[in-house]
């Protein structure tokens, strides 16, 4: 666990695209300019490479080999290959890029250093954990309301986890007074293991990070927690402390120091057969048979002030509102209650204020951690109801500085919601998502429902044994509901991963792929049916089976064993956007009848359609024609 040895750390900027390379092992080399300052660099030093658009996207290595070379191309003849995989066709294309780096004069001056790299990565399924004061008291003391440190706690008892805490924890909470809090706290931490005193070091950019905030006794002790972490001394920090987390990013130690939410999601994700998935129950309630008093309810009472929820949500209760929620073995685990305004609405207290338009606004919106991704599903539930009513924007008010709301910004925010203002009666956020302009500079997801006016269309056939447990929302009439009740994770995430022997294949993330249902019966002129539309969020094809494990997790149906078996003649990772499902279902004769398929074939992965056979086949899904 321990890294005793002083090793420096140097931050250089890289382009994007290199990243993604680094991080997964496959570019094994960072070229640079030979200067004086990069030979200070030794073998055993760390590099840290970061965007040069965006330097939340970065990736550790450590240097493991160093070379020197007179010209560019002695350094690149031996690795370029593997270190630009996919980039460059021809070592001459790559010298034509790399030249751009560096002038001609300076090459000939310095040469090229050329860093044998290996990524750092983060083992969270074995780390050892720091916990911040803040994560000890939201656990420890007796008014406890943080259902995610508890579930998170257990586990860490599941997996036996090295947790430990900070003499300068122990202190902080001595100084508490005589409270009956910090009897109890301390009686406590009698059980946890004290972080053993090893030996820190601040460089100078520790130091200018730092710098710029505050320096008082409270800045101090957070220091010293990020120090153990920035000092390898300790591999995971936990915190719900903003600041800390903003340090954090600055000091490029952010996938090592996380929130409670963060560690907990790293875990369900990283382990989703071990989670106790109980049928999901989203059903919509009216405001009547849902309890206000649930301890459920008690964040959001303490953010609007108690009564004043009590009185709105009786109101609603007694206008027969209704809204979608979900329970656990009868305890409530999400609440989602949806409003269309139609322009008319009164928005003085929003700045800016918004113009007239038609809207869906999301009156309220909480779930907690349940590990089968009910925050997807009721993503899916606001887009259908926003889509079904034609706005032309979706919004959302909340209280940003608690740390279970910002889990839910960040989600909202990977769905396209931007900040947008706030409301000048109690300063909450205003989030908004443009339902009609379609952000080219942002991912599918992002965009999500829309299409981007260029997209390609295609097929994409799925087995019957593994289509309505990918896509339960596309189950046909004649199958067995009772089958899918179980709430599996990768039937209920949004984000959906298909692999495929589909090798060649010109589809692009923003394209649209038609669901079509092997039959896995006679007469499949009929029972070979298109069930719904998907986005493309991306196609990936795999290096290695490992890889491909990887990328799959929970979101897929395949379990491990079974990539494995599949992995060489299915190595196509197809990551989708479940878009909809279709009313009427679009059979094989369908499609043969109308010439979109010859008389004796069916769909192959990724077939391309026209625009106007794509039309087609959706109005007759969708009941148009």
């Amino acid at each position: 666990m321990i890294k005793s040895r002083k090793m420096k750390t140097y931050y250089l900027k890289i382009r994007e695209k290199f990243i993604e390379l680094l991080r997964t092992g496959v570019k094994k080399h960072e070229y640079r300019l030979a200067s004086p300052e990069r030979c200070q660099i030794t073998i055993g030093d760390n590099l840290v490479l970061f965007s040069n658009q965006n330097n939340k996207n970065f990736v550790r290595t450590t240097i493991t080999g160093i070379n020197i070379y007179k010209s560019w191309r002695e350094a690149l003849e031996e690795h370029w290959e593997e270190d630009f995989a996919g980039l460059f066709d021809t070592l001459d294309t790559a010298l034509t890029e790399c030249n751009k780096f560096y002038s001609r004069d300076d090459v000939n001056k310095y040469g090229i250093i050329v860093f044998d790299v290996k990524p750092v990565t983060v083992d969270y399924e074995n780390a050892s954990v720091l916990l911040d004061t803040n994560i000890i008291i939201k656990r420890e003391s007796s008014n406890n309301t943080s259902s995610e440190v508890s579930i998170l706690f257990n586990w860490f008892d599941k997996k036996k986890v090295s947790k430990y805490v900070h003499q300068i924890t122990i202190d902080e909470i001595n100084k508490y007074g005589n409270s009956p809090i910090k009897s109890s706290i301390l009686t406590k931490l009698k059980s946890y293991d004290v972080l053993p005193h090893l030996p820190v070091f601040t460089d100078d950019y520790f130091k200018s990070i730092i710098s710029k905030y505050s320096n008082d006794i409270n800045s101090e002790n957070d220091n010293t927690l990020l120090l153990e972490v920035y000092n390898d001394n300790v591999q995971l920090l936990v915190t719900d402390d903003s600041l800390m987390l903003k340090k954090a990013e600055e000091l490029f130690i952010r996938d090592r120091v996380l929130s409670s939410y963060e560690l907990l999601t790293k875990y369900e994700n990283g382990n989703p057969v071990d989670i106790d998935y109980k049928v999901l129950n989203v059903k919509l309630t009216k405001f009547s048979k849902v309890d206000v008093n649930d301890s459920f309810f008690k964040t959001l009472r303490e953010d609007y002030e108690g009564q004043k929820f009590d009185r709105w949500f009786k109101r609603k209760a007694i206008e027969g509102k209704q809204a979608y929620v979900s329970k656990e073995n009868e305890i409530l685990k999400g609440f989602l209650y949806l409003k269309v305004e139609d322009g008319t609405e009164d928005y003085s207290d929003i700045e800016p204020i918004f113009k007239p338009a038609k809207r869906l606004k999301i009156g309220t919106f909480k779930v907690v951690s349940t590990g089968y991704r009910l925050g997807e599903r009721f993503i899916k539930i606001i887009v259908d109801k926003a889509v079904r009513e034609n706005v032309d924007e979706i919004y959302v008010t909340l209280f940003e500085k608690r740390e279970e709301v910002k889990a839910l910004q960040t989600l909202l925010s990977s769905w396209g919601f931007r900040k947008y203002g706030y409301k000048k009666s109690n300063g909450e956020l205003v989030m908004v998502k443009n339902m009609r302009i379609y952000d080219y500079a942002k991912d599918p997801k992002f965009n999500y429902p829309l299409v981007k006016a260029n997209a390609r269309y295609s097929f994409l056939p799925i087995k019957a044994e593994y289509h309505t447990e990918l896509f339960p929302d596309n189950i046909l009439k004649d199958e067995d509901v009772s089958l899918y009740e179980g709430n599996f994770a990768h039937r209920y995430a949004q984000e959906k991963i298909y692999l495929t022997g589909a090798r060649y294949t010109n589809a692009k993330p923003g394209d649209v792929v038609l669901i079509y249902r092997m039959s896995d019966r006679m007469n499949k002129r009929y029972s070979s049916v298109i069930t719904g539309r998907a986005i493309i969020q991306d196609v990936v094809h795999t290096r290695n089976v490992e890889e491909c494990i990887e990328i799959c997790k929970d979101r897929s149906i395949f379990k491990e064993k079974d990539i494995r078996a599949k992995y060489d003649d299915m190595p196509v990772v197809v990551k989708l956007l479940a878009l909809d499902t279709f009313e009427r279902k679009v059979n094989l004769n369908y499609l043969r009848e109308n010439g979109i398929i010859e008389q004796d074939g069916g769909p192959r992965p990724f077939r391309a359609l026209t625009k106007e056979q794509f039309d087609l086949i959706c109005k007759k899904g969708t009941g148009e024609e």
